[in-house]
């Protein structure tokens, strides 16, 4: 799925962050090898996401544009 939205906008995975709230996404993401947020608030919790290594895990929404503004 995230190669398909990759291919429509016609963008590489280096320009991409599959932001998700389960395991499920961040292993979709791991696979093509996309940066992945994980976000705490949703369906897994934040050590169950934490163990995929995601770049950051956020337990608001809200602190995506300062996570960003730090890279």
């Amino acid at each position: 799925m995230l190669e398909e939205i990759l291919a429509e906008y016609n963008l590489p995975v280096e320009a991409a962050l599959m932001i998700g709230d389960t395991e499920y996404d961040l292993q979709m993401a791991h696979s093509i090898q996309m940066h992945a947020a994980g976000v705490s608030y949703g369906v897994h919790g934040r050590e169950r996401l934490e163990a995929l290594n995601p770049c950051v895990c956020l337990n608001d929404i809200r602190e995506l544009p300062v996570w960003l503004a730090n890279l």
